[in-house]
């Protein structure tokens, strides 16, 4: 799903197109960039599940995805919308060059997310020793060192897009994307390979910390010797009430995606219990696979949707949209085939036998992501396009729908109704912006590029 970003990049990838053929190679040559990332961050998060799910077992990998699952739902909190803000704002005062505001911008928004995820953090920590006596041990240390964690990961993720302002998208990226992932992988594969008395989820959660506080130093370092030397002497002017206004719409839509992404395993934690939970976590990193070249080709597109919209040329933007789709089809049909087929196969061999009960929420989940694909970049589509503000308020409604229908479904079937929820309100999601997307640009957004009622 697209996020508050696009409504950046759409604007900005205007102004450089418009401005001449060299900086649209430069785009080019940055979706590109930015799709390798990507690319290189779902092997990352794969090759962690596979260790985890392997060294857990389904109930200590459930803790962990539990815990994990609540962060990215506090991490709208801690962050407050502040770090895509700041990405446009960095990127603002560099093309017209004000030094000061942009020195008043980073000392600001580091200011601001780091009281707001401190104080989330210190909340979670007051809670969590309020329930601790309701909690497993594995539970109470894991959820607490994911506490921990938050204000770290919330820095990172804001110096990365402080980064991507000053046009170093692909840097910005990786130090977020490549560096952190990398570390946890490498510290739980020798952790727990030398120590295995450590195979524990709040010792992967440990790994976490160390490497969130590690890439958070590295960040800063990078982002300091590449800021202007302009920035450093200029005295900093603010407008943090007016960044406080601007920095809301953005909280709220990245909220809405989070909640799309972790409310089935939130709830079903809730209903259920980690054994769970760890066995469906697997099912969910299996179906994103259906996806992934969706996501690839979200990368590489998006620029180009812009534009082609810019110059007026709809013929054209149709057929990008439609070959895109058909291309990211393509690629996923034979995946979801697989996991409907042999999914129990596929996972017992990669994550092991006590997961094989994954199969039939990954079904589900494939089929979920392949009729995710077969609409195409419908959402970047429309953000590219100017139309973020209609995305948000379906995202948000999409958000609704998805909590109601786990909360129906999980108590009657269990995972199976969390994938089912989600399945349904992916296939919602996509008809409601493909709707949008023919009544608003003419453009159909599907594989088959053909209009339907």
């Amino acid at each position: 799903m697209a996020g508050p970003v696009m409504s950046f990049l759409q604007r900005q990838t205007i102004r450089d197109v418009l401005s001449g053929d060299g900086l649209k190679a430069r785009l080019i040559r940055g979706g590109i960039g930015s799709a390798g990332i990507q690319a290189t961050n779902r092997v990352l998060a794969l090759a962690l599940g596979i260790v985890l799910a392997r060294t857990l077992g389904p109930d200590g990998y459930g803790v962990y995805a539990y815990a994990f699952a609540v962060m990215s739902l506090l991490m709208v909190a801690a962050e407050a919308g502040v770090p895509t803000l700041l990405m446009r704002e960095v990127a603002a005062s560099l093309g017209r060059e004000e030094w000061g505001l942009m020195r008043g911008t980073l000392r600001r928004a580091g200011q601001f997310v780091a009281l707001a995820a401190i104080a989330v953090a210190l909340t979670g920590l007051a809670v969590l020793w309020a329930v601790g006596d309701r909690l497993s041990p594995e539970m109470f240390y894991t959820m607490a060192l994911m506490l921990l964690v938050l204000p770290f990961a919330a820095g990172t993720k804001t110096v990365a897009h402080a980064l991507m302002g000053l046009h170093r998208v692909v840097l910005g990226q990786g130090v977020n994307m490549l560096l952190q992932p990398a570390l946890v992988v490498t510290f739980v594969w020798v952790a727990f390979l030398l120590w295995p008395a450590l195979r524990q989820p709040h010792y992967a959660m440990a790994a976490q910390l160390l490497a969130a506080a590690i890439v958070l130093v590295v960040g800063l370092l990078i982002l300091r010797r590449l800021t202007p030397q302009e920035v450093r002497t200029a005295p900093p002017v603010y407008r943090s009430r007016e960044w406080l206004r601007s920095a809301l719409p953005f909280m709220l839509i990245g909220g809405a995606g989070i909640i799309n992404n972790q409310t089935d395993i939130i709830m079903l934690g809730w209903f259920t219990g980690p054994e769970e939970v760890g066995i469906y976590r697997v099912a969910v990193q299996g179906a994103a696979l259906v996806a992934f070249s969706l996501q690839v080709v979200n990368a590489v597109v998006a620029p180009q949707f812009s534009r082609l919209y810019a110059q007026g040329d709809m013929a054209r933007l149709q057929r990008l949209v439609t070959q895109s789709a058909r291309l990211v089809l393509l690629a996923a049909l034979p995946v979801a085939l697989a996991f409907i087929l042999a999914g129990g196969v596929l996972v017992s061999w990669v994550f092991g036998a006590a997961f094989a009960a994954a199969h039939a929420p990954l079904a589900i989940l494939a089929v979920g992501q392949l009729v995710n694909a077969g609409f195409g970049s419908v959402g970047f589509l429309l953000n590219m396009t100017g139309h973020e503000s209609i995305v948000a308020r379906i995202l948000w409604q999409t958000a609704a729908l998805n909590m109601l229908l786990n909360t129906a479904m999980i108590p009657l079937y269990g995972m199976n109704g969390a994938a089912m929820a989600t399945a349904i309100s992916l296939a919602v999601w996509n008809t409601r912006l493909y709707r949008q997307a023919r009544m608003s640009l003419g453009i159909v957004s599907t594989a088959i590029g053909i209009r339907t009622a």
